[in-house]
Parts: structure tokens; C-alpha cells; sequence
């Protein structure tokens, strides 16, 4: 290190003047901002405290149909973030389509844009269908390209190219002639490549979520390079990504109901409940089957109080709500599509070849009281 002491009357060549100076004055600026006040850059706050809790309450209100309700705690959960969730922001602008308030639902609708999700699919959605008809809506759709320029230059789009490759990688050999049975020893070596080229992404930039990658047009429930954390299942000793993704969780860079999938995946049994219920799909069936009836209904797995209480913990650190709370949605979802509160994963489909098959699942299965 330079001793660079003013007190020594020396003569300095200009580039060793100018790194003395330069190294003076960052100590001095380090000092000065020690004890000048300057505010610290603010900690991201526990998105599982102050934010999901939030939105769990804003959509048991849409359950109740009390979209004022619904609308303030949406409202109350983004001012509590520096970033909420596409899926978020929807259902907040299709609360406010019901309630006629065009004004917030264009405020959500243009925030949607800046995560990425396309004017056409926007389009596409009926629940805005009032909207299109309107002023604003023009105003909107002109405004569209330099918002969606916005977004482009904001979301890290070279990253998402970069993970879309390892869904790519994964998916070549096992579309391939022979599939899985010939180029196993290959389609093992490129699971363990594309984990090692995540984790460094994720050590480089964080968990890609929505807010350094985008949403990819629509409201994606998971990125295609999700695929690298669902193969790495417990019964094959893969790698274990619930310390990173429950750290995605609390920092805002996912949601917790992927979450709790994908480590639903990763263990292979019933952890977080992320399956609200089941559905048996029966080729040969008939209508005179014992078993009929309940095969035509919505199932769920059999647990125990015990088993619930475990699983409800869980999804309480996540920042989720209780199994019960959530099977409401999936099932007011199915009843009312315009709000986004299920997922595709919500109901498992088991595909039997008989009602003996059926029979059998049954009897691990319980129908659902609606």
C-alpha cells in the first residue's frame, strides 16, 4: 500500500500523485458517509410476513365476492414491496374491472406490461373485454410499444436465453429416437450440467424470477428451466434446492405456490400440498361401476390431522395458506376462471386402465366435500 503522508515533503511522479490522491480521498469519503447519516440501502422486507399473508387475504375476499375488500388488501400488499408478482397485479386489475374503477385497472394492466406479459395475450383475456371497448384502452394499446421497450431493457433477456437452453438441453435426447432407454448415460450428464450452469446463475445474479427475467408474455406459472429443479427428486439423490428457493421466497424473486410444487417434486410425496386435490381418469369405466360415482368426483389424498398440521406449518413458512384455505380457491377458480387463483398442477390426474385400477387408488383417496 502507498504511504502517502503529507507530511513528507517528497516529490511524487504525476502517477504515483495521482493514486495517492485517489486513495486519500475514497478514506475521506468513507469516513464522511460513516458519519454523515446517509441512509443505508434499504433490506429487502420478508416477503412471507409482509406481503403473501397479504394477497392470501385479498383472495379469500374474491372467493367472498368482496372485490372492495379483495381491492385494499392488493393495494396494502404492494406498498409493503419494492416489487409484487405479475399474477398479483392481474387479479388485482380484474378486481377493479368489477368494481368499475377503469382508472386502477389500466394503473395494473400497464404494470403488467412492464413484467413482460404481451398485449395480445391481454387481449385475449374476456374479463377485460369492458375495457377494450373504451378511450383508455386506445390510449393503452399506443402507449404499448414503449412500455413493452421498457421492459426489454430492464428484464436481463440474454439470462432467459441462456435458461431457456437448459430446458432445450434436457428435452433433445429425451425427444430423440430411443429416448431415455438409449442416451440415458447422456441425459444424466446434461442434468448434472444444467444444475451446475444454474447454480452459477444463481450465485452470479441471484433466482431468476420474474423481477431479473420477466414473465415471458404471458403469466407463466413457472419458467421452462424450471425443469432442472424438478428432476433432481430425493429418490435419486439430486441436488436439494429447498434452502434456495425458500430464500427466493422470503427475498421476493418467486412466488411460494411454485415453490411449494417444485419441492412437492423434489421429494416425491405430499410435503406442502401444492396438489389441492385429485382427479382419477378412467379409459375403461362404466357407469355401473361400484366405484363410479366417486371416480367422477374431486378426490383428496388421505392424511392425518398430524399429517395436516405438518403440511400447514410448512406452507406457513412460505408464507402460504392453510390447505383448506386453499383447496376454496381452486375450487371457486373452477367455478369462476376470470381470476387467476389455481395452477396447473392444483389437481393431480391419475390416468387408470380399469375400475379395478381405480379401485385400488381409491382406496388412498377420499371424496372432497364441496
Amino acid at each position: 500500500m502507498y504511504q502517502c503522508s503529507p507530511l513528507k515533503k517528497i516529490l511524487l511522479l504525476p502517477a504515483t500523485f495521482y493514486r495517492c490522491a485517489t486513495f486519500l480521498l475514497l478514506v475521506f469519503c468513507l469516513q464522511a458517509c460513516a458519519t454523515s447519516g446517509v441512509p443505508e440501502q434499504a433490506e429487502v422486507p420478508d416477503y412471507t410476513e409482509v406481503y403473501h399473508p397479504v394477497i392470501n387475504v385479498a383472495e379469500l375476499e374474491i372467493v367472498e365476492g368482496n372485490y372492495e375488500e379483495a381491492l385494499a388488501a392488493y393495494q396494502q400488499a404492494f406498498a409493503a414491496v419494492p416489487v409484487p408478482f405479475a399474477r398479483d397485479y392481474y387479479n388485482a386489475a380484474v378486481s377493479a374491472v368489477k368494481l368499475g374503477d377503469e382508472k386502477q385497472a389500466f394503473d395494473y394492466l400497464e404494470q403488467l406490461v412492464l413484467k413482460g406479459v404481451s398485449l395480445p395475450y391481454l387481449e385475449r383475456q374476456q374479463v377485460f373485454d369492458t375495457l377494450q371497448t373504451s378511450r383508455q384502452w386506445k390510449k393503452f394499446k399506443k402507449q404499448y410499444p414503449k412500455r413493452r421497450e421498457r421492459y426489454e431493457e430492464a428484464a436481463n433477456l440474454i439470462l432467459r436465453d441462456d435458461l431457456d437452453e437448459l430446458y432445450a438441453r434436457d428435452q433433445y435426447f429425451r425427444q430423440a429416437e430411443g429416448g431415455l432407454r438409449v442416451h440415458g448415460d447422456t441425459i444424466r450428464q446434461i442434468e448434472a450440467d444444467n444444475v451446475t450452469n444454474l447454480l452459477n446463475w444463481i450465485n452470479d445474479y441471484g433466482y431468476p424470477g420474474e423481477a431479473l427475467i420477466g414473465v415471458a408474455d404471458t403469466l407463466e406459472e413457472l419458467p421452462r428451466f424450471s425443469i432442472v429443479i424438478e428432476r433432481q427428486t430425493t429418490a435419486r439423490n439430486g441436488y436439494d434446492f429447498k434452502g434456495i428457493l425458500s430464500k427466493a421466497v422470503k427475498e421476493g424473486r418467486m412466488a411460494p405456490q411454485p415453490v411449494a410444487y417444485l419441492l412437492d417434486q423434489q421429494a416425491g410425496k405430499i410435503m406442502y400440498g401444492s396438489r389441492a386435490f385429485a382427479k382419477i381418469r378412467c379409459r375403461r369405466c362404466k357407469d355401473n361401476d361400484k366405484n363410479y360415482e366417486k371416480i367422477q368426483s374431486l378426490l383428496l389424498e388421505s392424511m392425518s390431522d398430524e399429517e395436516l398440521a405438518q403440511i400447514n406449518k410448512r406452507r406457513e413458512e412460505l408464507g402460504l395458506e392453510p390447505l383448506q384455505d386453499y383447496r376454496k380457491k381452486v375450487l371457486h377458480n373452477a367455478e369462476d376462471a376470470q381470476f387467476k387463483l389455481n395452477y396447473d398442477w392444483s389437481v393431480k390426474n391419475y390416468v387408470v386402465p380399469s375400475s379395478e385400477a381405480a379401485d385400488v387408488l381409491l382406496e388412498r383417496l377420499t371424496v372432497a366435500e364441496e
